[in-house]
């Protein structure tokens, strides 16, 4: 026992030894890292190195740019590597730890001016742009910052050449959606979305993502560059990165804000009352019909105007109502009434992101809160976001990365314009003429004024849930080998409630009525749930052989798409305050549902090879499938090829003395293939995913038309014939660019050519007899293409303290139909040759001037019968004496031309901002510089011959009169005893085909970042504000009668107002 104290005491004391010796040993280096402007970095690694035992140790710089190692051994040699994202790898060799010195390093990293901005996302991996050989693009998330946009597409419009984004029915309406297409049509007169992948996975909703989330936006315009994602990508990708912390980086606290004041832009002006009657009465006049207003209604219009009275209308002396329409007095600007002048919005994001030396993070919330512009009842869309962005090492050769996301949209609108924020809500307040009461003699709103509907006739609501979760696994087996493994499941689910409720308004005598279209009562609800899952597993090897180097890819893709659908309906409410499917007594409740699956796997590989960064070849190639064909034809084959040039780096390119001037310089090319399943529907139409099978029709009793016993009976219909052999599509595309640089890498520039071609369109079939007794389906008959190209320049350059950039984009393309089956050339049906968007119409000789004009003119009665002064008179463009439209085929169009083009062509924009001593600048202009537009509507014509759809507005006063022979428009008719019409003089034609080119300030904004030292004591890092104004001013050359936004691409005009939004806000960095 006394042995084995004395030899545990003798260890004890020999351990205190060794380990005070050994802690004598360890020294502190310490040392700070800065950029060469002496800028700190945050979150440098640095890895010292041991040249003796050659173990390593590892250190993060943090935000004073500071970094302490506390347990090297003294006198040892030491190397030190550090390694900064952005900037040039630097190290220090054979550093010796003397003892009792201060061991201090201060290193300064030179930028890689070329590593940021040259690392592009492409299709399962990263590439540098040096060694691209595809047509992409790659922008930074900044460009939507600080806008006040309710969706992420809305920001992209002009940030990347032949992106093309378009504002659809909803307009300026608060929850309006835009399309997106890159490179124009894709199909007969149609113009295809692209791919939307988010953070590596395929079929997100782009407008589901917060903008303030977004790292970069990366846009794949060639089938070379998208055929790894197969028959999912034949119209091009858009892929998202979102932002993700850093290894070693505190905890950043990032707060933005926007408030937004918004005034609508380009409402038309409504005539007064007494003007309008007038132009009336004179359109009727003209048709040969008795005067619609009486002298009466215009004196107490004239009255009312002048203030002898001041109520809108009084009782109808015939009936119990108010006088409306053509008898009351009221003298009203409907859209000025429908409208607010302004309406504010907000927009709040908050995010935490950081890191360990093994885990990243980044979590962001955002609020978007806007409000429309509707007076009455209003209408309101709100989003919330959630993200979270987390990986971590697990260990050295595995990570896991988790990415959850989760959108909430709340769209809530009065349901008497339920779903008529397009053109049918715009023309029901066109069509309020200027005369009818907003408020009775009693004060009340008017029940034609529709604003107690809106006030009191329930409400319409949209609730969108979109959850998505991505889990990964990356393993990093061996160097230069990295493989993926990753699930995701997304959803998009869909509750619509709409409330019909009975609003009653007060008669003279003191009786109601119910308004109509509020009774009966009723309430419906619907709801949507699509899910999607897919299963990735890829893997890459990059590994270089002397001046060879080479990056493979091989994955495989796996996706279920399951959409489930139900509606009901009842009416007759027992309680208008209780809207329940189960408290109703009217009829049998509407009922249906539906339900659709499809599958698709995909099995791809793409090859990378350069020789000394000069030579560059990719081959890609993708095997697809899909449930939406029937066996034998589900499978297709996407294969892609491109190749590079670096020409600046061969040798005699240095010799030639010019690569001081050009700097950089590469040609390259590329060809791709991709099927396309979509068979020209859109994503949404379920009903066409399986269009191989027969399907049966169904109707009620109430609705058949067969007769059984006495009786209407239920019935099902015998199904239509269908084709087994539909099959893909084909998109085959072919690109040529150019990218350069000059002047010291401050110019660059990009160009690409291109022309795809879709074929094997699915259009009509060949004729059959029509005792076949039935309708033929759809075969692979059609073919077109589209030719266009893409021009992108930029300068960036510092003068001083002062740091500017300006970059101008331009793009143009042209769709044309290459095979259709029209064998006789019917104009009224695609033809061979056909290009997309043409306008067929008359050219325009002027009016006739009198009945002796007609007489002597070129017969018109091929197209009217009826003609006189004031008409339009027409050129007689094949000399015939008659004009008519022939036998309307290509062969004989009789006087039908080609007037113009309804494709925006030439879109541009430009993009600039500047810098100094934290003052910032930008602004984004955008435009197209040649369109055609055709209106036909009362929007453009005012008076269309119906009285009750007639909306004439100031700009219809300047028209044909005998004493204004000259008049914009031409002579007016309202329907009358002559059966004389407006609609002859309204065909298409010279005369009224608008210049709908444009060019509109989308946005300028204005900066300051207040100096850090002004807060530094309470831990604020940065702090900006700023104030910003969307569509601040348009300059066009259209025709200041057209009532028309040259932005919007809706034909007749009628469209929700676009806004001009005043914005100021701030970002507040912790």
């Amino acid at each position: 026992m006394m042995r084995f104290k004395i030899k545990l005491g003798l260890m004890t004391f020999l351990a205190g030894v060794s380990l005070n010796t050994y802690a004598q040993s360890l020294v502190k280096v310490q040392g700070t890292v800065l950029s060469e402007s002496g800028k700190t970095l945050q979150a440098v690694s640095i890895r010292a190195v041991d040249l003796q035992d050659k173990k390593a140790s590892l250190q993060l710089s943090d935000s004073a740019g500071r970094f302490v190692f506390k347990n090297l051994q003294e006198e040892h040699h030491y190397n030190l590597y550090f390694t900064y994202v952005g900037y040039n790898d630097d190290s220090i060799t054979n550093f010796v730890i003397r003892k009792g010195e201060v061991n201090s390093i201060l290193m300064r990293l030179k930028e890689d001016k070329t590593a940021l901005q040259d690392v592009v996302i492409v299709g399962y991996g990263t590439q540098t742009k040096t060694n691209l050989t595809g047509a992409i693009t790659q922008i930074s998330g900044k460009v939507l910052e600080d806008r006040p946009i309710s969706r992420l597409s809305q920001g992209l419009q002009g940030a990347v050449a032949n992106l093309n984004i378009t504002t659809q029915y909803g307009g300026g309406a608060p929850n309006a959606t835009q399309s997106l297409n890159i490179r124009g049509y894709t199909g007969l007169g149609t113009s295809g979305g692209p791919l939307i992948v988010i953070d590596g996975v395929q079929g997100g909703d782009i407008d589901a993502i917060n903008p303030n989330d977004v790292e970069s936006i990366t846009v794949v315009k060639d089938a070379a560059s998208a055929a790894v994602y197969g028959s999912s990508a034949p119209n091009g990708v858009i892929l998202i990165t979102t932002k993700q912390g850093k290894i070693g980086a505190k905890s950043t606290i990032t707060y933005n804000n926007n408030f937004n004041i918004a005034t609508p832009i380009g409402l038309p002006k409504m005539l007064n009352s007494v003007t309008f009657a007038n132009l009336t009465n004179e359109a009727f006049e003209n048709a040969g019909s008795a005067d619609w207003f009486a002298p009466d209604v215009i004196q107490r219009m004239k009255d009312y105007q002048a203030g002898k009275i001041t109520t809108q209308t009084e009782p109808d002396p015939t009936g119990t109502n108010w006088l409306e329409w053509g008898a009351a007095n009221a003298n009203n600007d409907w859209f000025k009434i429908y409208f607010k002048k302004a309406q504010l919005s907000q927009q709040h994001n908050i995010s935490v992101s950081g890191g360990t030396a093994k885990t990243t993070y980044f979590i962001g919330a955002g609020y978007n809160d806007r409000n429309g512009m509707y007076n009455y009842g209003n209408d309101y869309y709100k989003r919330f976001n959630l993200r979270a962005n987390i990986s971590t090492e697990i260990t050295k050769w595995m990570k896991f990365n988790l990415r959850t996301a989760y959108s909430k949209e709340l769209y809530n609108t009065p349901n008497s314009y339920a779903g008529r924020t397009g053109g049918n809500y715009m023309h029901q307040i066109a069509r309020k003429h200027p005369n009818i009461p907003l408020y009775d003699p009693n004060g009340a709103y008017d029940q034609i004024s529709d604003v107690p509907l809106q006030l009191y006739g329930g409400r319409y609501n949209e609730n969108w849930d979109k959850p998505t979760i991505t889990g990964e696994f990356v393993f990093n087996l061996a160097k230069g080998w990295s493989t993926t493994v990753n699930y995701t499941y997304d959803a998009t689910l869909n509750n619509i409630s709409n409330h019909v409720k009975t609003v009653y308004y007060t008669n003279p005598d003191g009786s109601q009525s119910a308004i109509g279209g509020s009774t009966p009562n009723g309430f419906s609800r619907s709801s949507k749930d699509n899910t999607h899952q897919v299963v990735n597993a890829f893997s890459t090897y990059e590994k270089s052989y002397g001046n060879h180097h080479f990056k493979l890819l091989g994955g495989f893709e796996s996706e279920l798409y399951q959409n489930e659908g139900q509606s009901a309906s009842v009416s007759n409410l027992f309680s208008d305050n209780v809207p329940s499917l189960s408290l109703a007594y009217g009829t049998t409740p509407s009922v249906s549902d539906n339900s659709a699956e499809l599958a698709s796997e995909g099995i791809f590989g793409r090859f990378n090879y350069d020789f000394k960064g000069k030579y560059l070849l990719n081959l890609v190639g993708r095997y697809d499938g899909t449930s939406r064909f029937l066996r034998g034809s589900r499978w297709v084959f996407n294969p892609g090829i491109s190749a590079g040039w670096n020409i600046y780096k061969e040798n005699f390119w240095k010799n030639l003395g010019i690569s001081k001037v050009v700097n950089t310089l590469k040609v390259r090319g590329s060809y791709g293939s991709l099927g396309d399943q979509s068979l020209g529907l859109t994503p949404s139409n379920t009903d066409g995913w399986y269009r191989f099978y027969p399907s049966l029709g169904t109707s009620t009793p109430t609705q058949s038309n067969w007769l059984f016993n006495d009786g209407r009976e239920a019935a099902i219909s015998t199904p239509p014939l269908v084709n087994t052999s539909l099959t893909w599509m084909t998109i085959r595309s072919l690109d040529f660019g150019l990218d350069a640089s000059l002047l010291r890498d401050r110019l660059t520039a990009t160009f690409d050519w291109y022309k795809r071609s879709t074929n094997d369109y699915v259009g009509p079939p060949q004729q059959l007899p029509s005792v076949l007794g039935t309708g033929v389906p759809q075969t692979n008959s059609a073919a077109m293409e589209t030719k266009g190209f893409e021009l992108t320049i930029a300068w960036r350059d510092q003068i001083g303290q002062v740091n500017y950039g300006i970059k101008g984009m331009l793009s143009n393309y042209k769709g044309t139909v290459t095979k259709f089956p029209n064998p006789e050339g019917l104009l009224n049906n695609w033809y061979v040759g056909e290009t997309m968007g043409q306008i067929l119409g008359y050219k325009t000789a002027g009016y006739f001037k009198d009945d002796a004009d007609v007489t002597n003119s070129p017969s018109q009665k091929g197209i009217y019968t009826k003609w006189g002064a004031g008409d339009i008179k027409y050129v007689d463009v094949n000399k015939d004496g008659a004009i008519n439209y022939g036998k309307g085929t290509t062969s004989d169009m009789g006087d039908l031309v080609v007037l113009g083009n309804s494709t925006p062509q030439y879109a541009y924009s430009f993009l600039g901002d500047v810098s100094w001593k934290g003052f910032d600048a930008s602004f984004f202009i955008q435009g197209i510089a040649k369109r055609d537009a055709y209106l036909s509507s009362n929007y453009f014509f005012g008076i269309v011959g119906n009285v009750w759809q007639s909306s004439p507005f100031t700009t219809n006063l300047d028209r044909w009169t005998p004493e204004t022979p000259n008049g914009y428009f031409p002579k007016y008719y309202m329907s009358g005893e002559n059966a004389k019409n407006q609609t002859p003089n309204g065909y298409a034609q010279s005369k009224y085909l608008l210049n709908a080119a444009y060019m509109r300030i989308k946005n300028i904004q204005i900066g300051y970042t207040l100096p850090k030292n002004l807060f530094k004591q309470i831990g604020v890092q940065r702090l900006r504000v700023y104030v910003s104004v969307d569509n601040l001013a348009t300059f066009t050359p259209m025709d200041n009668h057209s009532n028309l936004d040259p932005e919007l691409s809706i034909s007749d005009a009628k469209i929700y107002p676009l806004q001009r939004n005043y914005s100021f806000g701030l970002n507040l960095t912790f």
